[in-house]
C-alpha cells in the first residue's frame, strides 16, 4: 500500500510535465505566427524561427532587403516585460557616420544601437528633449538638419523606442507586444499573448524609415553625379593613350 502514494505523486509529476511540454509547445506555435499577417507585403520573403520561437524574417519590399527580428526584454523595471520588433532596411546611405536616436532612455537597452555610439548630441527640435541621441563621428552634423523631422515623426508613434541611421541601411525598434501581467507576476514568465503584428503597422515603420532615406537622396544623387563627372573625366582624358 505504500507504494501507492508514491505512484500517484510519479503520475502527478509526469502529467505537469507533459501540460508544461504541451503549452510550450503552443507558445512557440503562437509566436512563429506573429509576422504571418505581414507576408503579403512582401515580394519575396523567407521566415526562419529564432532560438525563442520568434520568427526572424529576410525578405524585399519594392526591391529593398527588409530584416525583421524580435527581441524579448524582461529587464525592464517596475515594468512588465516588453517585446522589441527590429526592422532593418538593408539600404547603404550616403553618409559616413551613423545617428541614433532612442526615446526614454533608461540605460537597460541591451537591443539598442544609439548607446553603443561615442558622441553624445544635444537633441535639436524637432525631437522631444529627452529622447537621447548620439553618432559615431563629427559627420553626423551635415546631415542631421535633413533627417531630423522624418526621425522626430517616427518617434512621435509612443510605441517606436529608436530611429537610427548607418552608411549600411536604416532601422526602426517598435513595441510589438507587452507581457501579460497575470504569468509575469506570479510565474515570471514572458507571456506575449497572440498579438501578431498589423500590416498597417508595418507599411507605417517601413515608409517612415524611407522617408529618412528620402531626406538624404539629394546628397545620394549628388554623390552620384560627381562620380558620373569623374567617370567621363577619365574616359575623355585617359591617363595613357593606346601604344
Amino acid at each position: 500500500m505504500p507504494m501507492l502514494p508514491l505512484l500517484a505523486g510519479l503520475a502527478g509529476l509526469a502529467l505537469l510535465a507533459w501540460l508544461m511540454q504541451r503549452e510550450k509547445a503552443a507558445q512557440r506555435g503562437r509566436r512563429s505566427r506573429r509576422l504571418a499577417d505581414c507576408l503579403p507585403l512582401f515580394d519575396t520573403a523567407a521566415v526562419t524561427p529564432g532560438g525563442d520561437g520568434f520568427p526572424r524574417l529576410a525578405g524585399i519590399i519594392a526591391g529593398r532587403r527588409v530584416e525583421i527580428e524580435f527581441v524579448p526584454d524582461s529587464m525592464t523595471i517596475r515594468r512588465l516585460p516588453q517585446l522589441w520588433m527590429v526592422l532593418t532596411l538593408i539600404d547603404p546611405q550616403p553618409v559616413r557616420a551613423a545617428l541614433g536616436v532612442l526615446a526614454r532612455p533608461s540605460g537597460a537597452e541591451f537591443y539598442a544601437l544609439t548607446p553603443r555610439l561615442g558622441q553624445r548630441l544635444d537633441a535639436p527640435p524637432p525631437f522631444a528633449p529627452d529622447v537621447l541621441l548620439r553618432a559615431s563621428g563629427p559627420e553626423v552634423a551635415a546631415f542631421l538638419p535633413l533627417v531630423a523631422e522624418p526621425m522626430a515623426r517616427l518617434l512621435a508613434d509612443p510605441r517606436v523606442k529608436e530611429v537610427a541611421l548607418t552608411p549600411r541601411g536604416l532601422r526602426a525598434v517598435w513595441q510589438a507586444a507587452e507581457g501579460r501581467r497575470g504569468q509575469h507576476l506570479l510565474l515570471r514568465q514572458c507571456d506575449f499573448g497572440e498579438e501578431r503584428v498589423g500590416p498597417a503597422d508595418l507599411v507605417r515603420l517601413h515608409d517612415g524609415l524611407d522617408a529618412v532615406a528620402a531626406a538624404l537622396r539629394p546628397a545620394r544623387d549628388a554623390a552620384a553625379s560627381e562620380m558620373d563627372r569623374c567617370a567621363a573625366r577619365r574616359i575623355g582624358n585617359p591617363r595613357h593613350g593606346p601604344t
